[in-house]
């Protein structure tokens, strides 16, 4: 068995207003953010899911943007991409919308996610997170074979109002893996935590108060502040549980 460490290579695109429908939402929507986790089936071919977060009348706009044929599609590059995209809702609420995207016939697309499939490794791993006008990317690869070729295409495709810049390249570090999504809870309890995490309730000091994250929300603030208890009471439980199973697990291989 041959084992090999995962390169990664981070880099980040930044919009100017009026390049792509999706990100002039992010830049209309200062509290809208996304994350998402991306891989190739072949080099045509990539399945996303993209979990958008922030005020519901941003929601909405997000998915007329995806679902709705007469809209735009999102672009970043000066030519038009003819991949084919097919989207489903998985999850939607107030505060939260997550999307399984399958898009085809990437051969036909210059964006960075079809660039990179074409030019690099096959089993690579993109990671990205979107705010304001910024779309952080992370590609976890096989190894960095290429990654020259990729960040030349990129640069070269990209529209004018995209600005391209290279961050890391290296041994890929620790995976930044959802922790929420090891605990079972509504929906509606886990996007008000992770809006509470994302607008710093949980820093030190506080950088957002129930209130203002209630109107955040446009929620009422006795519900924010019950789903976060509920939320709280559901983490410690999970830890505690995951910590219990840890320790048994460790204690039956050390005897």
């Amino acid at each position: 068995m041959v084992y090999y460490h995962m390169r990664e290579l981070t880099f980040a695109l930044e919009y100017q207003d009026g390049v792509d429908p999706v990100m002039d939402a992010f830049m209309e929507y200062p509290t809208l953010s996304s994350d998402s986790i991306a891989s190739c089936v072949r080099r045509d071919r990539l399945w996303c899911i993209e979990r958008f977060v922030g005020p519901e009348t941003a929601l909405d706009q997000i998915e007329r943007l995806r679902l709705e044929a007469d809209t735009p599609t999102e672009k970043m590059t000066e030519t038009d991409c003819g991949a084919v995209r097919q989207h489903e809702v998985l999850e939607r609420s107030s505060t939260t919308l997550v999307f399984y995207s399958f898009l085809k016939r990437l051969h036909t697309c210059n964006s960075v996610a079809a660039l990179a499939a074409r030019h690099l490794d096959l089993g690579l791993v993109f990671q990205s997170q979107r705010r304001g006008n910024c779309h952080e990317w992370r590609l976890l690869m096989p190894s960095d074979e290429n990654v020259d070729v990729f960040s030349e295409k990129a640069q070269t495709h990209l529209d004018d109002r995209v600005r391209f810049t290279i961050g890391r390249l290296g041994d890929a570090e620790q995976l930044n893996y959802d922790s929420l999504a090891t605990v079972s809870m509504p929906c509606e309890q886990r996007a008000t935590l992770r809006a509470a995490i994302e607008h710093g309730y949980y820093e030190t000091p506080r950088e957002i108060t129930i209130s203002e994250l209630a109107a955040v929300l446009d929620v009422p603030q006795s519900t924010v502040s019950y789903r976060l208890r509920q939320a709280e009471a559901q983490l410690a439980k999970g830890y505690l549980h995951r910590s219990d199973e840890e320790f048994r697990t460790q204690a039956a291989h050390s005897t």
